[in-house]
């Protein structure tokens, strides 16, 4: 809405209560309002604006082998940005000190007046909510139960973490809510679940963790300590390498991946068709925990169109069920940029409510 008129018209109110509103909203520094030229008798007309830079948010995230920083406003827009290099050896000490240095990089661009509503941490891998403990993360072993929030205990802004996976989900249950499984198949295996963005399942510290079932006897070692897990035989850090040989490097960018994956061929590759048979079932029987109406892939894999063809086809045979269907099975298209806002929209929707309750 550009002008107080068409707020009136729209939402079907009295200008005067609309009027109120505007003002309120002016008086947070919500809204912003400009005189526009006058064309013809009359007042000139006011022009309203959201001011998307009153509130902000920082959300940590790993992509490949690096964590970011980015600064999120309330128009889903990233304002700042800051990335480090974390080598695999990486432990609590040297993690700690990325992110307090990416902190600081990323702070310093916060636009002019702009209100810190909080930082969120989606890191991947195991994390404790309750206790605000990164667990674990394949990428970094030696990195073990790291105090998030006592690493930023002298900041008085709102500390949490959330899964990256149920920050996708978020936007993809905004965009069309219904009961929505999202699996996510790439160097890790996990899944989130929800009905709603505001009913997403959170569960205990390794919810979702699907990855760490076992599936085989053959003892292959796990990064999580255990073996025969459904990592060992379907993710990119354990076929990785002889799917795509020299050109595999542990680390590589998910998204360099895909674009590597969704050229080649996998012809009667015993490989992918032992990765798709396990991938398939253990999803089946997660959909018959929570009978979703839809299914919803992201993941490099799944870009190949024939592991994608040749997945959906063992899914439908497996996933039959005492009638109960799937309505949709889809490649997930939310891009990385709209994961981190679904990341940073519930510390912005309540440094919102605050705001407009002080």
């Amino acid at each position: 809405m550009s002008s107080r008129s068409e707020a009136t018209k729209r939402l079907s109110i009295r200008s005067s209560t609309v009027s109120e509103y505007v003002a309120e909203l002016l008086d947070k520094g919500l809204l912003t309002e400009q005189i526009s030229a006058r064309s013809g008798r009359g007042r000139p007309l006011r022009s309203l604006g959201v001011h998307a830079n009153r509130l902000v948010t920082i959300v940590f995230q790993v992509i490949s082998q690096s964590v970011h920083a980015f600064m999120v406003n309330l128009s889903a827009e990233i304002v700042g940005h800051a990335k480090a290099e974390a080598p695999p050896d990486s432990d609590n000490q040297s993690l700690s000190a990325i992110f307090l240095q990416l902190y600081q990089a990323v702070l310093i661009k916060r636009p002019s007046g702009a209100e810190l509503a909080g930082i969120v941490f989606s890191p991947g891998g195991v994390i404790d909510r309750n206790t605000h403990r990164w667990i674990h993360a394949s990428r970094w072993p030696k990195m073990h139960n790291l105090d998030i929030q006592r690493l930023f205990s002298s900041e008085k802004y709102p500390i949490s973490l959330s899964r990256t996976l149920d920050n996708e989900l978020r936007i993809h249950l905004l965009l069309q809510p219904q009961s929505t499984l999202l699996l996510h198949w790439g160097y890790g295996v996990g899944f989130a679940f929800g009905q709603s963005s505001d009913r997403i399942v959170e569960g205990g510290s390794a919810f979702g963790e699907i990855g760490h079932w076992r599936v085989t006897d053959e003892g292959t070692s796990c990064h999580c300590g255990q073996s025969g897990c459904l990592e060992t035989v379907t993710a990119l850090w354990a076929i990785g390498p002889r799917l795509l040989g020299e050109d595999f490097h542990a680390g590589d960018d998910e998204e360099h991946i895909a674009s590597m994956l969704k050229e080649s061929d996998f012809t009667d590759n015993d490989l992918i068709n032992q990765a798709v048979e396990d991938m398939s079932t253990a999803v089946s029987n997660v959909c018959r925990v929570f009978f979703p109406d839809r299914l919803v892939v992201s993941g490099p894999f799944v870009q190949n169109p024939q592991i994608w063809q040749a997945f959906c086809e063992r899914f439908e045979q497996k996933n039959r069920f005492f009638g109960h269907e799937i309505r949709s099975v889809s490649v997930s298209q939310i891009s990385r940029d709209l994961g981190i806002y679904g990341a940073a929209l519930p510390v912005l929707e309540q440094g919102l409510a605050a705001l407009l309750t002080d």
